[in-house]
C-alpha cells in the first residue's frame, strides 16, 4: 500500500489518520477492508496527503455503503449529485451571537438526522472554502463516552430512550450547548419550516444506549442539539438525569478540526456527535458532504400526544 495509517491525536482514544491515499488504491480489495476496519473501530478517519476531488469524494464514500441523494435539488452539487454543499454567508443563513462574537456556521452537538427514525451511517466531508478563523468541525466518541460513565450512570441509562424533536435555532434547544446563544437574524429556512415543526418534523425516540453490532461495544446514543427530554419522565428528576448525561458526553475527550485544503473527514454518525463552531459572519465557508444511507433500526416517530 501506498499510504500510511496512523493514530489521529495522541492520547485521544479514537481516530485514524490515513495519509497519501490514492483514488487507484480504491481498487485493492485489500485497501477497502482495512478502510471499512477502521472507520467501524475507530469512529472517526482523516485523510490527509491526498489530491481531493468530488469524484475521489464520492468513490471513496461508496465504500462504506450506499450514497443518498439529498432530497433538496438547491443543495446538490451541479456536476455530482451525491454531494452536498453547505455555505455558510450572513446573507443566505442565520447570523448568531455566540458568547459575544458575532457568527456564523455554529452548530451545537448533535448527530446528523436524530430527528428522524431512520439515521443516516456517516459521510464524508471536505471543505472547498476555509475562513481565517473559526469553522471547526468537533467530535465526540461515543463508545468511549459509555466507557467513562460512573457505574450508576451505566445503570440510569440502560433501557432508556430519548425524544428528539428538529431544532432549527442554535439557540433553541435545552441541552444543545453550554455556550449563550442570541439570534441576531433568522434564516429564510428558519422562517419557513418553523410554523411546519409539528406536522412536518413530529417527535421521534432513539435509545440512549445501544451496542455496535459489530464489535459488541456499547454506545451512549444522545444528540444534545434536539434532545427534549426521556420518554415517559418529562419532570423534574428526568431532566437532570438527561442534564448528568449531556454534561458527561460534553466533558469527554474532543477532536477539533481545523480545515485545511486537500482533506476529508469520515465518521461514523452512529457513533460520534459533531458541532462546529462560529465563524466570522463577512467570510464565507463552504463544505461538500456525501451521505452514507443506512438504519441501525432503533428509531421510532412518536405520537404527539405520547411525547406531550
Amino acid at each position: 500500500m501506498g499510504f500510511a495509517i496512523g493514530t489521529l491525536q495522541e492520547g485521544l482514544g479514537f481516530g485514524s489518520v490515513v495519509t497519501g491515499l490514492a483514488p487507484d488504491d480504491l481498487d485493492s480489495a485489500e485497501v477497502r477492508d482495512t478502510l471499512r476496519r477502521i472507520w467501524i473501530e475507530d469512529g472517526l478517519v482523516r485523510f490527509r496527503g491526498s489530491a481531493v476531488t468530488p469524484a475521489f469524494q464520492i468513490a471513496l464514500s461508496r465504500l462504506f455503503g450506499e450514497l443518498e441523494v439529498h432530497p433538496i435539488p438547491e443543495l446538490r452539487d451541479a456536476e455530482h449529485k451525491e454531494l452536498i454543499t453547505l455555505v455558510s454567508d450572513q446573507n443566505k443563513e442565520g447570523l448568531f451571537e455566540v458568547d459575544g462574537v458575532e457568527s456564523v456556521a455554529f452548530l451545537p452537538w448533535h448527530s446528523d438526522l436524530v430527528f428522524v427514525e431512520r439515521i443516516n451511517h456517516g459521510g464524508v466531508l471536505t471543505a472547498r472554502t476555509i475562513t481565517s478563523w473559526g469553522g471547526e468541525t468537533g467530535f465526540i466518541d461515543q463508545v468511549q463516552a459509555y466507557d467513562r460513565l460512573p457505574d450508576d450512570l451505566k445503570a440510569a441509562v440502560e433501557g432508556l430512550e430519548i425524544v428528539y424533536q428538529l431544532c432549527i435555532n442554535p439557540g433553541g434547544s435545552r441541552y444543545g450547548t453550554r455556550s449563550t446563544v442570541r439570534t441576531i437574524r433568522t434564516s429564510a429556512f428558519e422562517r419557513s419550516v418553523g410554523p411546519k415543526l409539528d406536522t412536518d418534523y413530529p417527535p421521534v425516540v432513539h435509545p440512549a444506549v445501544f451496542v455496535q453490532p459489530e464489535t459488541e461495544r456499547k454506545v451512549l446514543n444522545i444528540s444534545p442539539f434536539g434532545a427534549l427530554h426521556i420518554l415517559g419522565r418529562d419532570d423534574e428528576a428526568g431532566h437532570a438525569l438527561l442534564r448528568r448525561l449531556v454534561d458527561h458526553l460534553v466533558s469527554c475527550p474532543v477532536y477539533f478540526h481545523a480545515w485545511q485544503p486537500d482533506e476529508m473527514l469520515l465518521w461514523d454518525n452512529w457513533r460520534m456527535v459533531h458541532s462546529v463552531s462560529g465563524a466570522p459572519p463577512e467570510e464565507v465557508r463552504i463544505m461538500q458532504r456525501t451521505t452514507i444511507a443506512g438504519d441501525y433500526g432503533l428509531g421510532r416517530r412518536l405520537a404527539q400526544s405520547i411525547a406531550a
